[in-house]
């Protein structure tokens, strides 16, 4: 497990990337006295090659050379590398298996339980809003995702300090893990924190997917329930607006029948009473609507 001890008065990042910047510098004037007299007597000499080199590099490549040996073709160590003994410890803590140099990246976080999010009912995902757009660090805090001695975000601005920023990876590994060390912190530390946001973001997509999977559930039994009763209701609109018609036609047809009726007893009338009408027009009106014979 990360050795989570701070020291007893713990420094900033800045004044450990200076500090960390001065060393290097340190490094280049020793490098530079002791390849000056071999550069004036064997100007191609490797020593020589390797001081300018070391010049293009800059300050944090000499830095990188001081932790790390680098072996030449002939086997030997090259310049900026320290004793034989710390160049060979250095030298074989590089070259160990992550096995060997410590935990799995799967089991920092092995022993601790997997955060869960409670599915929302219905009101409160509608008062929640668009759970989608939800902040991270909102997720992290409801997740329990504690504060970290240096959290990933921490991590970040460590690679991001202009210090190092323009240096190339290895270098930057070499210039972070020498800051996390001095701040009493391994680099499994960040790296833990980023494995449980990880797992907080998992876990509120496995919310979010059964959420949608009850909804769908739900709502297909609702929509079916609604199609049916929308079947019934037009079921019974159908028997309706047929009642309606079977009125209507059976309206119409009572007003034809009795207009044949009338007009058969009209006719009557007339003839019983155009004896005696002396050659007069007939009142009685055969066939004509009502409204033709008000007055």
């Amino acid at each position: 497990m990360a050795n989570t001890k701070r020291p007893a008065d713990p420094r900033s990042t800045e004044e450990i990337l200076r500090e960390m910047e001065e060393l290097s510098k340190s490094i280049d004037q020793t490098l530079s006295e002791v390849s000056g007299p071999a550069e004036s007597s064997h100007p191609a000499s490797p020593s020589s090659a390797a001081s300018a080199q070391h010049g293009k590099g800059g300050a944090f490549k000499s830095l990188l050379n001081f932790f790390v040996s680098v072996e030449s073709e002939e086997g030997a160590p090259a310049s900026g590398s320290v004793a034989g003994g710390e160049t060979a410890s250095a030298t074989s803590s590089t070259n160990q298996s992550p096995s060997a140099a410590g935990p799995r990246v799967k089991d920092l976080v092995a022993g601790e339980e997997h955060p869960t999010f409670d599915v929302p009912d219905d009101a409160a995902g509608a008062a929640a809003g668009d759970l989608s757009r939800k902040a991270f660090e909102e997720i992290y805090m409801e997740a329990g995702v504690a504060d970290s001695p240096c959290s990933v975000e921490e991590l970040a601005k460590l690679l991001e300090n202009p210090a190092i920023s323009n240096q190339p990876m290895s270098v930057k590994i070499v210039a972070v893990n020498l800051t996390l060390s001095a701040k009493g912190v391994g680099v499994d530390v960040p790296v833990a924190d980023a494995v449980r946001r990880d797992r907080a973001l998992d876990a509120y997509q496995s919310m979010l997917a059964e959420r949608a999977r009850a909804t769908e559930e739900r709502n297909a039994e609702l929509i079916q329930q609604l199609t049916k009763e929308a079947e019934e209701y037009l079921k019974r609109k159908q028997v309706e607006m047929e009642t309606l018609r079977a009125e209507t036609a059976e309206a119409n047809r009572q007003s034809v029948d009795f207009a044949m009726r009338r007009e058969a007893e009209e006719k009557r009338l007339a003839d019983l009473i155009s004896p005696f009408l002396e050659g007069r027009p007939s009142p009685v009106t055969v066939g004509n609507k009502a409204s033709e014979t008000k007055p």
